[in-house]
C-alpha cells in the first residue's frame, strides 16, 4: 500500500529497463498505480466479475489527476459490488449516446456489397439534402413527432421525396434496433419512430411514372436522335453527341437499365453468339440478352473507333460515361419530345407487351425478379429463346421510324 500523492508520484523510482512497478492505494482500496521504466505511470483496477477478469483502465499521470483517478475507481468499483462489468457498461453508454450520422455509416459499411456505390451515394445525397441537421443527434432521441413534422415538411417540396427520405430513415432505425445491444445482449433501439406515418396513414400516395415515347413520336424522336452530331446545337466540339446517339438507340433496343447500359464493357459482349452479359446488375442477378443484327451493327461500328474498355466510353476513355443530360436536353429541343433514358426501357417493356411477348420471356428480356412469383423459380428459359422476341422489338420500331 502507498500513500499515492503528487509528491510520492513526482519522486518515484523508476523500475530497472523492460520492467514495470506496480503500488495500491492505500485510500481507495482497488485502486492501483503502474509505473514503467521509461516513466509512464497508469492507473488502473484489477477485480472480477462473476468470475470473469475485470481491469478497468483509467488513464495516464499527470493527464489525470490523483483525486480524478480515485474518483474514477470509486465508480467503477461500486458497480463492480453490484456484479456490472463497468467496461461493459462504458460501452452500454457509448452506444446509447450513437448519432444518426454513425449509424448511417454502420449501415453502409453492414451491408458492403450488397449496396451498389450509386445505392450508398444516394442514401448520403437524400440525407444530406434532409436529415443532415438530425447527423448529430442521438438516434435515441429522434421522436415520433419530429419525423412526423419532417415529412410533413418535405412533403410540400414533394411527397415522393418524402417518402423516399422516410424509408431511408426507417431502415436505418430497422438496422439499429438489430444492431445495438445493452451489455445483456438486450436492444438498445425498442422502435422505430417512422412508425407513427403507418399509423396515422400519412406516407404519401405515389403514383408510379408511365410516361413513354408514344409509337407515333419514335419517328421525330428517332431522327432527332440520329441529328444529334451534326445539329448546330453540337457545334461547340469536343461532345459525346456520337455516343449519346448510339446510347440512347442501344437503351431503346435492349431495355436495359440506365447504368446497366452507360457501364457495359466490351468483354460484356460475345459477337460469336451475338448476345450480351452483365453481372452486376440491380436484383444482383446475371442478365443476358441476344443481340440484334441492328445492334451488331451499331456495336461493330463503335469498337472500330475506340480503344476505350467501355463500350460508351466518357471523356476519359478509361472510364464509363457519365448521364448524359445535356444530350438529353438537346433531343428535346430538336425533336419537341420530352423523355428521359428510363422512358426508353418503359418504351421497349411497352412494345414488347404489345407484340404478346410471352410474360415469362419478357420478365428475363428486362431482368424483371418477382420473389413473390414462385413459378418463375421454376422456369429456365435460354438466351436464344429471347432472340426472336428480340427480333420483334426491334423491327417493330424499325418500321415506325422508316
Amino acid at each position: 500500500m502507498a500513500n499515492l500523492t503528487k509528491k510520492f508520484l513526482n519522486e518515484i523510482t523508476l523500475p530497472i529497463d523492460g520492467q514495470y512497478d506496480t503500488y495500491h492505494d492505500d485510500k481507495i482500496k482497488g485502486l492501483s498505480l503502474r509505473v514503467s521504466s521509461k516513466g509512464k505511470m497508469s492507473f488502473f483496477s484489477r477485480s472480477r466479475v462473476e468470475g470473469e477478469p475485470v481491469i478497468i483502465n483509467y488513464g495516464a499521470y499527470p493527464n489525470i489527476t490523483i483525486d480524478q483517478a480515485r474518483a474514477k475507481a470509486h465508480e467503477s468499483l461500486n458497480l463492480i459490488s453490484l456484479g456490472v462489468n463497468p467496461n461493459k457498461q462504458s460501452a452500454e453508454d457509448e452506444i446509447r449516446k450513437i448519432t444518426l450520422n454513425q449509424v448511417l455509416d454502420d449501415y453502409i459499411t453492414s451491408r458492403g456489397t450488397n449496396l451498389k456505390a450509386n445505392t450508398t451515394k444516394n442514401y448520403r445525397s437524400t440525407f444530406n439534402g434532409y436529415l443532415k441537421d438530425w447527423g448529430k443527434k442521438e438516434m435515441l432521441s429522434i421522436s415520433r413527432d419530429m419525423v412526423e413534422k419532417r415529412h410533413r415538411k418535405i412533403t410540400k417540396q414533394s411527397p415522393t421525396r418524402a417518402n423516399s427520405v422516410m424509408r431511408l430513415l426507417r431502415a436505418l432505425f430497422n438496422y439499429g434496433m438489430g444492431e445495438y445491444e445493452d451489455a445483456n445482449g438486450e436492444p438498445i433501439i425498442f422502435h422505430n419512430p417512422t412508425q407513427r406515418l403507418s399509423h396515422i396513414k400519412a406516407w404519401n400516395r405515389e403514383k408510379r411514372k408511365k410516361t413513354i415515347i408514344k409509337s407515333y413520336d419514335l419517328k421525330v424522336w428517332w431522327n432527332a436522335v440520329h441529328e444529334l452530331p451534326t445539329h448546330e446545337l453540337n457545334a461547340k466540339k469536343p461532345n459525346h453527341s456520337e455516343t449519346a446517339r448510339d446510347y440512347f438507340i442501344f437503351v431503346l433496343l435492349t431495355g436495359l437499365r440506365r447504368r446497366e447500359a452507360s457501364t457495359l464493357k466490351w468483354t460484356d459482349i460475345d459477337f460469336r453468339d451475338n448476345t450480351l452479359n452483365i453481372e452486376d446488375t440491380k436484383n444482383h442477378e446475371s442478365h443476358s440478352l441476344p443481340l440484334t443484327d441492328y445492334l451488331v451493327d451499331l456495336l461493330r461500328q463503335r469498337q472500330a473507333n475506340t480503344d476505350s474498355p467501355f463500350v460508351f466510353e466518357g471523356n476519359d476513355s478509361t472510364k464509363p460515361m457519365n448521364d448524359p443530360k445535356k444530350q438529353v436536353e438537346k433531343v428535346r429541343a430538336i425533336s419537341n419530345v420530352y423523355f428521359n433514358i428510363h422512358d426508353l426501357r418503359r418504351t421497349f417493356i411497352t412494345i414488347a407487351e404489345s407484340l404478346d411477348v410471352p410474360q415469362y420471356a419478357l420478365k428475363q428480356l428486362i431482368n424483371h425478379k418477382d420473389a413473390r412469383d414462385v413459378t418463375a423459380g421454376y422456369i429456365i428459359m435460354g438466351v436464344e429463346r429471347l432472340r426472336q422476341p428480340m427480333n420483334n422489338i426491334t423491327n417493330f420500331i424499325l418500321e415506325q421510324v422508316k
